[in-house]
């Protein structure tokens, strides 16, 4: 059950410490075997690609496929700004959604249902907007979040409903309502949005109009974990995220399912509805599937066939991050791990220093970042996972690092967006 967890962890805590070293390659061992990993550990080297200097991070995975490989990013950040972007985590509702940044300005939903409008290079106000319709409260409407196509802001809400925005002024486009609350990000591409609502129902909706192009059967309400993902979409399919531990796929223009994959623990005690979700934000690339199940394992499935080709027995609510031929991710044990893409062999597992929980990680300029509740920012060696650097941020964070134009976003869990370069 969920005690047994948190002892766990304290006694992981007890053995690790709660200082910054690296685990050594005793240790490293006894962790792999307390992962239930048999096969050895990963031989190719991490070769990390190029950076690429991104403008925007217009989807909340910052592009439709959730996967961004290295980002430009400079060595030493500084801080640029620190701007309050609405209302933060209360005792009735979490700020969940990642910040977008397009056309030279960062966008943030806010736990009330607010959206703002900040330039992204001074942090100077745009615009703002209330997305609570007429006759509600915006308390305790958290969830949802935002995803562009440069022109339009599409925002999903706690409300049941899909608001178009204009990037520029904010103003309304279109609207839509749906039964179930929707409590997770949207995904723009080729002049459709798709989205997931509570139960589990997928929808693909036009662009421009907000008309409805598909839609499919949920398989009902569960409890998910308080986190948000999204669907990843490319060469054609949509790959959504359950939260009951299914990831499905369909083609993106006409809503066939194309094939389904539970990876939810087979473990006993495993069964808790919320802790099966898939939390984190799915990723197409190299025409595989890379997801993870919050109770559950980290599975590479084949994008067209949906057939496993490796599993770990490593959970996580946090999107995995591709790179060269590995693939990162921060798991439940506070630990982040390097596998290898092709075979799930594993490379590394780090104890992520000063416990507490961890948002990440991205890759910019060649290190992979993370944050903490405790608001730490600290950059860590894709070759080994040793720690390079950490800092005091913010107040704690809950939602991963944004990067855009050489630029690192936090937002932190008072809503206060923090920019460093």
């Amino acid at each position: 059950g969920l005690g047994a967890c948190s002892t766990a962890t304290n006694l992981i805590d007890k053995v690790t410490g709660s200082d910054d070293s690296v685990v050594i390659k005793g240790k490293r061992e006894a962790v792999l075997q307390r992962a239930g990993d048999t096969q050895g550990l990963a031989k190719e080297p991490v070769v990390i690609p190029t950076a690429v200097t991104n403008a925007s991070w217009a989807q909340p995975g910052g592009v439709p496929s959730n996967a961004l490989y290295n980002l430009s990013l400079g060595r030493s950040l500084k801080k640029v700004f620190a701007v309050n972007a609405g209302t933060g985590s209360t005792s009735s509702g979490r700020l969940t959604a990642m910040p977008i940044v397009v056309g030279g300005r960062v966008y943030v939903l806010d736990s009330e249902a607010n959206v703002r409008a900040f330039s992204a290079n001074s942090g100077a106000p745009a615009w703002a907007v209330s997305l609570v319709p007429a006759g509600k409260d915006g308390e305790g409407a958290f969830g949802g979040g935002l995803a562009s196509n440069g022109s339009t802001i599409f925002a999903t809400t706690a409300f049941g409903e899909v608001v178009a925005l204009s990037a520029g002024s904010g103003s309304e486009i279109w609207r839509k309502k749906f039964p179930a609350p929707i409590k997770t990000d949207p995904t723009v591409a080729n002049g459709q949005v798709f989205f997931v609502t509570v139960a589990n129902e997928v929808h693909a909706l036009s662009a421009s109009t907000g008309a409805e192009i598909w839609q499919s059967q949920g398989s009902g309400e569960s409890a998910s974990a308080i986190s948000n993902t999204s669907p990843a979409v490319s060469g054609g399919i949509v790959v959504t995220p359950q939260t009951n531990g299914d990831v499905v796929a369909f083609s993106a223009g006409g809503g066939q399912r194309f094939w389904s994959e539970n990876l939810a623990s087979s473990r006993a005690g495993a069964s808790v509805a919320n802790l099966n979700a898939i939390a984190g934000r799915p990723v197409i690339s190299g025409g595989m599937v890379y997801a993870v199940s919050n109770a559950g394992r980290i599975a590479a499935l084949d994008l067209k066939s949906g057939s496993e080709i490796w599993s770990r027995e490593f959970s996580g609510n946090q999107t995995p991050w591709i790179s060269g031929e590995y693939v990162f991710m921060i798991s439940q044990k506070r630990r982040m791990v390097a596998i290898e893409r092709k075979n799930g062999k594993v490379k590394w597992v780090i104890d992520l220093p000063g416990g507490g929980i961890w948002a990440g990680p991205v890759m910019g300029g060649g290190r992979l970042l993370a944050v903490s509740d405790k608001g730490i920012l600290a950059s860590f060696s894709p070759q080994t996972g040793q720690m390079i650097k950490r800092r005091e941020a913010g107040d704690a964070f809950y939602i991963a690092p944004v990067i855009a134009g050489n630029t690192l976003y936090l937002l932190d869990n008072s809503a206060d967006l923090v920019a460093l370069r």
